[in-house]
């Protein structure tokens, strides 16, 4: 093996081997934080009033020192504007302090970082496989942290024992019974009560008595841990030269989400999160990043379907909007293909971040659950306005007869002289608010809907009530600029391989330049063990539904544009934005079943061309406008086609995230050979025979690969014979490979 296949083994696979010393700090850690405070102290679960009083809120500071923060703000907007119209996100939105919004509501900005962190995030690998692209807690971490988490749990139990200090505060991810998580979150001092205040809002009611339960889940969280925790300097300086003065470090085998360094919102809801989702995965289910609602829609031929609606995808990519703004009240499209106004139509909106799909035990039809696992939205209000959005702006800031007074925002622009925030600026690239689901229920009217539909079984859920619900929409939203069309219908494997490519572009949740192009396997950079796995296991869970008779059906909805000159670029005279009009409406029709598909060869999947009544005539011809073939032409569609194929499963190099043959545990089934492009160079063809002889990595050379041959499993014979044409067919095509190749094929049967 060479150096170079050394360092990506160990980057990759081999998990750091685990310090004593460091496990049992890590074991009181955990230990001392599950205690938690005695229910008498007034930091135990503090009620809102509590965290209210003790906000540092702009409004209410002496005259001179409002304008101190006014001029900061100024300077901040200033500094903004300079970092925006050079393509960069700003780093801050405002000062150190809240500001009381003119409906009464709070506006908080974050200064330790305004998006999540994934680099900065790193895992105790315990137990599960590692995953290939997040980074593991090493052996000289662990060797410093020994010396570092006594001093937490000293400073832990110093404050419990005090009951001062610690602010805990114990919720409930998800709301079905017996599929639910007791989070418990512990913030040192009350300098950003912003974090347990708006983490109340996404989260659910626990009951009393489980409070002083032992938690399934527990985030700690330490914003200036370094003075905080009383560290000596010496150790300061060691966790200085060490680069981990910021640390999200996840122990998910211990329930244990610990963050060093942060105030953003984000990366605190992630943390309970991120630890539901590997319990769930441990136990035979999956966690995916999905808006989840309930559609009633009356369909072409009159029949009203009850539809769950689950559409899997990046952060700011659409998800919310497919989720909140799609309503069937007074729709035009349902008038133009002659539908009369069904009784009972509406659209249930449950969840716009992590969904779960947990095992049901039992003899029910359903082998799997769909469980949301927030009680609103923390969404993006990017652009809103009343004009353009009514409901949405009504449910967060209220009507000016009756404002909202839990309006809630982070990293919003706010005129802190008015209180007025301004939406149509984003300096940040990722403004945030709380939309509550309860408010947004009521005024689109549809907040008895699940009573009607279950027959009084359920009030208010944000768990599908799977044995209520004719059918299932498996939703995927990706952004590309050049050939992918507005809307496609997929198989099952293709649809799990949407999810595997990861296609997006950045927006500002995570880190990145934004507006450029980036792949996110699964659209979630948090996965806890073997990436491969997800795919295995949605793969696996769509055929136990469907083996059960659920019907379901998948979709891809590109949400970019068509027609650029480059992905990159996203310009050029032919370049078209898909607009959110176009976006709603397909929504609309597919779930009225008045979409029009046909077969493209050259893509491999059926594409919308047209939008068609209950006669069949095309109320709205797609083709001409927005399928990439018409504007590109055969010839060059074709070549493009090609090129992202390539791109795809190969990569643009070894380092290249978007080449998916790099997942080399998925199975065959999903990455079908017929669809992979020919190999052109001897790096994509070791990654091809990697893929399909399940070695741990894709490697880059065939004698890597050959000397790994023990990691290899023999392929079906199918695959070998399509492997074997595919080896002679590049090599008529002029592929080169260095001597010695011939043995290393022929080792596996295959012949030069």
């Amino acid at each position: 093996m060479s150096t170079s296949e050394d360092e990506l083994k160990m980057r990759f696979l081999a998990a750091p081997a685990i310090v004593p010393e460091f496990e049992k700090a890590l074991n009181e850690l955990v230990a001392v934080a599950a205690k938690g405070h005695k229910p008498g102290s007034e930091y135990f679960n503090p009620p809102d009033s509590w965290l209210l009083q003790r906000m540092r809120l702009l409004q209410d500071l002496p005259p001179e020192q409002q304008a101190t923060y006014i001029a900061e703000f100024e300077r901040l907007q200033a500094e903004a504007a300079e970092a925006n119209a050079q393509g960069k996100a700003a780093f801050r939105a405002g000062p150190d302090i809240a500001v009381r919004l003119d409906s009464g509501g709070l506006a908080f900005f974050s200064q330790l970082g305004v998006s999540r962190r994934p680099d900065l995030t790193q895992y105790f690998i315990e137990g599960f496989d590692r995953n290939r692209d997040s980074l593991a807690f090493s052996e000289e971490n662990q060797a410093l942290f020994a010396d570092v988490l006594p001093l937490i749990s000293r400073r832990l139990a110093e404050a419990f024992a005090a009951g001062d200090t610690v602010v805990q505060t114990d919720r409930q991810v998800c709301d079905a019974p017996g599929r639910s998580y007791h989070a418990r979150q512990l913030l040192f001092g009350t300098h950003y009560l912003q974090l347990p205040y708006m983490w109340r809002q996404l989260t659910f009611d626990l009951p009393d008595a489980d409070r002083e339960q032992q938690p399934d889940i527990l985030e700690v969280s330490l914003p200036h841990w370094l003075e905080d925790v009383r560290l000596p300097q010496e150790l300061i300086a060691r966790i200085r030269d060490a680069g981990l003065t910021q640390l999200v470090f996840k122990a998910p085998t211990k329930g244990l989400s610990l963050h060093l360094g942060f105030d953003y919102m984000g990366e605190h809801k992630m943390g309970p999160l991120s630890i539901a989702m590997f319990k769930v995965k441990e136990a035979g289910g999956l966690a995916l990043q999905a808006a989840l609602s309930i559609v009633v829609a009356q369909i072409l031929g009159g029949e009203t379907l009850k539809t769950a609606l689950v559409t899997a995808g990046p952060s700011l990519h659409g998800k919310s909007t497919l989720t909140v703004m799609i309503d069937l009240a007074d729709s035009q499209l349902a008038e133009r293909l002659g539908l009369e106004r069904a009784p009972g139509e509406s659209v249930y909106p449950m969840n716009d971040d992590i969904i779960l799909l947990q095992p049901v035990k039992g003899s029910g039809r359903v082998p799997y659950s769909i469980d949301g696992t927030e009680n609103s939205f923390y969404a993006v209000p990017f652009g809103l306005t009343r004009e353009d959005d009514p409901i949405t702006y009504d449910v967060l800031r209220g009507t000016p007869e009756q404002p909202n007074h839990q309006e809630t925002l982070e990293n919003t622009p706010v005129n802190p002289r008015t209180g007025v925030p301004n939406f149509l600026e984003n300096p940040v690239r990722n403004m945030r608010m709380i939309l509550s689901r309860e408010r947004l229920l009521e005024r689109k009217g549809v907040d008895r809907m699940l009573e009607r539909i279950t027959g009084g079984e359920l009030r208010d859920s944000v768990h599908v009530p799977m044995n209520h619900i004719d059918r299932i929409f498996w939703q995927a939203v990706m952004r590309q600029n050049t050939v992918v069309p507005p809307l496609r219908r997929l198989a099952p494997a293709q649809y799990v391989r949407v999810l595997m490519y990861g296609e997006a572009v950045q927006m500002g949740a995570a880190t990145g330049a934004i507006g450029r192009p980036y792949v996110e396997y699964f659209s979630d950079p948090f996965i806890i063990g073997l990436e491969d796995e997800n795919a295995n296991l949605l793969h696996g869970i769509l055929q136990e539904m469907e083996s059960a008779g659920v019907q379901q059906s998948y979709y891809a909805l590109n949400t970019g544009g068509i027609g650029a000159d480059s992905n990159d670029s996203a310009s050029g005279a032919r370049y078209k934005k898909i607009p959110r009009e176009i976006t709603l409406m397909l929504q609309e029709a597919l779930l009225r079943g008045a979409v029009k598909f046909e077969q493209d060869p050259v893509l491999g999947s059926d594409v919308a061309v047209a939008i068609v009544d209950g006669n069949g005539k095309e109320i709205l011809d797609l083709r001409r406008d927005w399928l990439p073939r018409y504007v590109y032409g055969e010839e060059e569609y074709g070549q493009r086609i090609l090129e992202l194929s390539r791109h795809r499963y190969y990569g643009d190099g070894p380092q290249d995230k978007a080449g998916i043959l790099r997942y080399t545990k998925v199975s065959d089934e999903i990455i079908d050979i017929a669809g992979v492009p020919l190999p052109a160079n001897e790096r994509e063809l070791a990654w091809l025979l990697s893929f399909y002889l399940h070695v741990d990595i894709a490697y880059n050379t065939l004698a890597d690969l050959a000397n790994h041959a023990d990691e290899a499993t023999a392929p079906a014979p199918d695959v070998r014979a399509r492997l074997q044409e595919m080896v002679s067919t590049s090599l008529r095509d002029g592929l080169s490979l260095p001597a010695g190749a011939a043995a290393h094929l022929s080792a596996w049967g295959l012949q030069t």
